[in-house]
């Protein structure tokens, strides 16, 4: 999943940067390897400024992480799916709740309750993984929503 493509010149920057610092050019914090991970933000759409979330400097590697890796410090399972491309997968991780603040969440609010946990009946099924690959238009399409309402990505030219 390292599919992001650097610029010889950002890896030298990358690997310059000291752990737990950030990048002055990107502004991108670099992780150490036993620390902390700053926020893992999703990045907003193209009409609201920038759209890129900031990902995190990968501490061995000259890139920023992948979607895996920003899964994992989030605590989701390796068998829980994304969108396919990096941005949307990248949104969808930085959008969510990390599923063990969500199940700590939930304890505390069940115990307050005197509402004991238990394992659901059934297995949920996973779905149909095309949909991790609609674009946004085949996506709006499919659910009978406007085309427009979440605004398209602009590329800025190169």
């Amino acid at each position: 999943s390292r599919r992001t493509e650097h610029t010889a010149l950002s890896r030298q920057r990358f690997l310059a940067t000291e752990c737990g610092c950030t990048e002055p050019v990107s502004r991108f914090r670099k992780l150490g390897p036993d620390g902390l991970c700053n926020t893992l933000r999703a990045g907003s759409a193209s009409d609201r400024g920038a759209f890129t979330s900031p990902r995190p400097i990968h501490p061995s590697q000259p890139g920023v992480i992948t979607n895996r890796e920003a899964a994992h410090l989030h605590s989701y399972p390796d068998c829980f799916r994304f969108h396919v491309t990096k941005w949307h997968g990248f949104r969808q991780i930085g959008n969510s709740v990390p599923p063990l603040l969500a199940r700590a969440v939930a304890s505390g609010i069940a115990a307050v309750l005197e509402h004991p946990s238990r394992r659901p009946a059934r297995e949920v099924p996973l779905g149909v993984p095309s949909l991790l690959e609609l674009s946004m238009t085949r996506a709006a399409s499919r659910y009978g929503v406007p085309a427009g309402v979440v605004p398209p990505r602009r590329r800025k030219a190169a």
